[in-house]
């Protein structure tokens, strides 16, 4: 058994002055940490630099000279780690100051799994600091990823770095940057790995304020993309692949009607599947009531 804590976490940083010193100071100071900044032209590489210096653990930099995508920096942390499990946190995101203690008292269960590890998540708007519970789905095979809500996220999740090698770590296709994680998973079912909740507290932070999903047409039509390259390589069903387009028009909507764009989202809804919950939610969005 793996002597706790083997674990390095992996921070990919571009242009993350605003946020990234309160993400590396909710990280426990036993960790190490390699963070990866990714051509940043703001002050991301100067707090990096006075961060190191200022630490008498494991920690490491990694510098790329241009902005390479969320996939190839995460790739490079990956193949610095000297550990046996990862933990990825993007540089928008936080965990909670009781993870670290129930992580630790969780090892063995941890260690016995497969590889995959997560626990739930918070949406937090970091402007308002309003934090919301994600409404989610049970995930029991590889076609419920494209067509369920799914209750986890890379930001805050464990994986053994030889599960991640084993598919060749992350997608770094900057056509569907925002995607790669969606892409990680699905290999992972394939190789017949499925996620582990080890926790039940939502101990990961999910900042929706910042970084790509904020551009959330754009988002859409990635996420589209990968659906359209899942189908085209037969790893989902002729079956799945609308509920898989109406389930993005529905998040669509429902980030939409959150922001208060209710003739957006009445039409994103329009598009999705027609259900009595969505049916209750057009109204409210033809009301103008937010969710």
């Amino acid at each position: 058994m793996t002597k706790f804590p083997d674990i390095t976490v992996i921070i990919p940083c571009y242009q993350a002055q605003n946020t990234l010193i309160d993400t590396l100071n909710c990280i426990p100071k036993e960790l190490s940490i390699i963070c990866v900044d990714d051509g940043s032209t703001d002050n991301t590489s100067e707090i990096l630099k006075k961060w190191k210096d200022n630490s008498t653990v494991y920690r490491k930099i990694i510098t790329h000279k241009k902005n390479l995508g969320l996939g190839v920096s995460r790739n490079s942390g990956i193949s610095r780690v000297q550990s046996k499990w990862v933990v990825f946190l993007d540089a928008d995101d936080l965990i909670t100051k009781g993870w670290y203690g129930e992580l630790k008292n969780s090892w063995k269960v941890i260690e016995a799994s497969q590889g995959w590890c997560w626990n739930p998540y918070l949406e937090w708007d970091s402007r308002t600091n309003l934090k919301r519970n994600r409404r989610t789905d049970s995930i029991l095979n590889h076609e419920d990823l494209i067509t369920k809500r799914l209750p986890f996220s890379a930001s805050g999740s464990l994986f053994r770095k030889d599960i991640l090698e084993k598919v060749k770590c992350f997608d770094t296709n900057r056509e569907l940057e925002g995607t790669e994680d969606l892409d990680l998973y699905m290999k992972l079912y394939r190789i017949g790995i499925q996620p582990f909740k080890w926790s039940r507290t939502p101990h990961t932070l999910y900042r929706t304020n910042y970084g790509m999903t904020n551009n959330l047409k754009l988002h859409g039509a990635k996420l589209f993309l990968r659906i359209k390259e899942f189908h085209e390589k037969g790893w989902i069903s002729n079956n799945s692949l609308k509920p898989a387009n109406q389930e993005i028009w529905r998040q669509i909507g429902r980030t939409e009607h959150k922001r208060g764009e209710f003739k957006d989202a009445l039409r994103s809804y329009k598009k999705g599947k027609l259900t009595l919950i969505s049916i209750f939610l057009r109204l409210m969005a033809k009301s103008k009531i937010k969710i």
